[in-house]
């Protein structure tokens, strides 16, 4: 079923629900109203003279209508229409000793024989007569017994079924129409959700991610399309980065692989070479070999970014820094200096920030001098790397981030251009920067700069 079907129903069924509580209680309120007129009416007939100073022992009042059971036919009484209520009076038995002429009797039951026995409160009650339904008021009179008067409620009862008729004949009218309504308005509102499944399914079937909604409006479904064409922005540009990375990658493996194809084809005709050139044709092939298992483990570093699943972690960034350093220093055997200036905490992957700075000092390692020391900063959240080698030029300092991209004096050196984009992806894991600068002096300075364990930015996350 879809959403516009159920919506529909949804605000029809309210509707009809709400419509008909309002029914009852208009059914509710009137019954009573009604029956309080009849009520009224009976208490305002037990007023009359007839009832106040008769006495149901002594014969009617003169000029009453009232007479005795079985005697009204006999004196010749004709009543040329039905009076407005039932009247019968009752002696101190409770038994009945005056009527209207031919009406019928009205029951009595002991709640009536005990006021016709003794005074008491007036009483009200619904009775059958006939089988129709009557309202009657009992009524002490004041030299003993009672008098009774009921009066039919079918008129009453014949308005509460047409109002319930015409209030049930609204309330469908009203369903209706405000499931038409209700129609209406969710087929305008889902429209863009319809456009938004529409393009989910051709996407899904065709794969192609060069699509977008247009978005007309600022509600919640408006924003709901806007994020739709975000995150089809940024499938299309992760895709396009991994087949870049594809097309990269294989173009920087071709090039070792073939160093050392070579190599083994050189190898296999070892008979025709001296031992000097074997020894230098297996030294190249170890170094394309080393080279093309770096490349390798910094490919699949890069592509699936396993340190993304590290938890965060409180750590100092000087101790991070102090303990890199010393671990470079042995590999290297280079002079590498580390100064610390009020190191801050840090909320990090502490992996993946030791190997961020790894990177920088790996390419200060590899670009400086070997007699010119490496050193390394920490001010604050801010780790920064120095060193005096070539340095980078204005024109290819944007470029250095970018996967598999060297700069021309790199070019001739070993690598596989993808340390600095590690870095680059690391920095944005964390929410922070990752720079290079030119030095005062000749150089390059590679910082790292991280929000703050305090800091209200979040680390983010890469995809």
């Amino acid at each position: 079923m879809s959403l516009r079907i159920r919506l529909a129903l949804v605000v029809a069924t309210t509707f009809a629900v709400v419509v008909i509580g309002c029914v009852y209680a208009a059914h509710v309120s009137a019954e009573r109203a009604l029956r309080r007129e009849t009520d009224r009416f009976l208490e305002q007939r037990s007023q009359s003279p007839v009832f106040t100073a008769g006495n149901p022992g002594r014969g009617p009042r003169p000029g009453s209508d009232l007479a005795p059971p079985g005697e009204a036919q006999s004196r010749g009484g004709f009543q040329f229409a039905e009076p407005d209520a039932l009247v019968q009076l009752l002696d101190a038995k409770g038994d009945v000793v005056r009527q209207f002429a031919g009406q019928p009797a009205i029951p009595v039951d002991n709640g009536d024989k005990q006021l016709a026995a003794s005074p008491g409160s007036p009483r009200l009650r619904t009775t059958h007569i006939d089988g129709k339904e009557y309202r009657v008021l009992t009524m002490s009179l004041p030299h003993g017994g009672a008098a009774q008067i009921a009066r039919s409620v079918a008129e009453s009862n014949n308005v509460l079924s047409s109002l319930d008729l015409r209030l049930l004949l609204i309330a469908l009218a009203g369903t209706v129409v405000a499931a038409a309504l209700a129609w209406l308005i969710a087929r305008r509102l889902t429209r863009p959700v319809e456009r938004l499944t529409l393009t989910a399914e051709h996407i899904a079937q065709t794969q192609d991610l060069d699509q977008n909604i247009e978005v007309d409006r600022n509600d919640e479904i408006g924003r709901l399309a806007a994020s739709f064409n975000t995150m089809l922005g940024a499938l299309g540009s992760s895709r396009a980065q991994q087949q870049r990375l594809v097309v990269d990658a294989s173009h920087e493996l071709r090039t070792p692989l073939t160093a050392l194809r070579t190599n083994i084809e050189l190898l296999q005709r070892a008979d025709s070479l001296d031992a000097e050139q074997r020894a230098e044709v297996l030294s190249a092939a170890q170094v394309e070999l080393a080279e093309l298992g770096d490349l390798v483990a910094e490919l699949v570093d890069l592509a699936t970014d396993a340190r993304a699943d590290e938890p965060l972690q409180r750590a100092d960034l000087g101790e991070i820094a102090a303990r890199v350093v010393d671990r470079e220093r042995r590999r290297s055997g280079r002079e590498i200096t580390l100064t610390c200036d009020h190191a801050a905490d840090v909320l990090v992957r502490v992996s993946a920030i030791d190997r961020a700075l790894h990177n920088f000092v790996d390419n200060a390692t590899k670009f400086s001098p070997a007699g010119t020391p490496i050193e390394v900063e920490v001010q604050g959240a801010s780790i920064a790397v120095l060193d005096r080698g070539v340095g980078v030029g204005d024109d290819e300092r944007d470029r250095v981030f970018d996967r598999f991209y060297r700069t021309t004096a790199a070019r001739s050196q070993p690598g596989s251009g993808l340390g600095l984009s590690i870095v680059a992806q690391i920095a944005q894991m964390h929410g922070g920067t990752a720079e290079l600068l030119a030095r005062p002096g000749g150089g390059t300075v590679a910082r790292l700069t991280l929000p703050e364990a305090n800091s209200t930015a979040a680390p983010g996350t890469v995809t």
